[in-house]
């Protein structure tokens, strides 16, 4: 074999290590590890193999990937705020991202955490007008919950017990 198969080889092997050393630290999506190898300076070729590799072992899994992302992170953000950063930072295909928000979190669920967001701020901000609760709306929509969503979380909040003043 001469030298330049043997670099080869040695790269293909050295840029899947890269790519399982990468995962092993915490789950990635394809394009993540794609990028990371791109940046060490792995050819297109080491990189597609590094990656096809990797998928066949299944380390790399972008259905799993959404599944895991949406259950750690659905607790604080609301639909629209996964999708943007399941495909604008994570590079997950758009359709994947929605399809995979809405398998692994309901209409309720996603209720249940936005009414749970909105009495958290209430209490840390000690919010008790009504008037302030556009306060709690706009937190909410920062934090990516439908625009009906903060309706009727807030419309929740208002009529429930609490100590609103009229």
């Amino acid at each position: 074999m001469d030298e330049k198969k043997v670099s080869k080889e040695k790269n293909k092997v050295g840029a899947f290590d890269a790519a399982v050393k990468y995962l092993a630290t915490s789950p990635r999506s394809e394009k993540e590890v794609r990028d990371r190898l791109y940046k060490k300076g792995y050819r297109k070729s080491e990189v597609e193999e590094a990656i096809a590799r990797a998928k066949g072992y299944g380390y790399i899994d972008d259905e799993k990937y959404v599944a895991d992302f949406v259950e750690y992170y659905g607790a604080r953000m609301g639909r629209k705020q996964l999708e943007y950063k399941l495909v604008a930072e994570k590079g997950i295909p758009r359709e994947l991202a929605r399809f995979g928000i809405a398998d692994a979190l309901s209409d309720e669920e996603e209720r249940a955490k936005a009414l749970e967001t909105a009495r958290k701020y209430i209490a840390a901000k000690r919010i008790t007008e009504r008037k302030d609760l556009a306060k709690v709306g706009a937190f909410l929509y920062r934090k990516g919950f439908e625009r009906d969503m903060i309706d009727s979380v807030l419309n929740t909040v208002a009529d429930g017990p609490g100590d609103f003043d009229d």
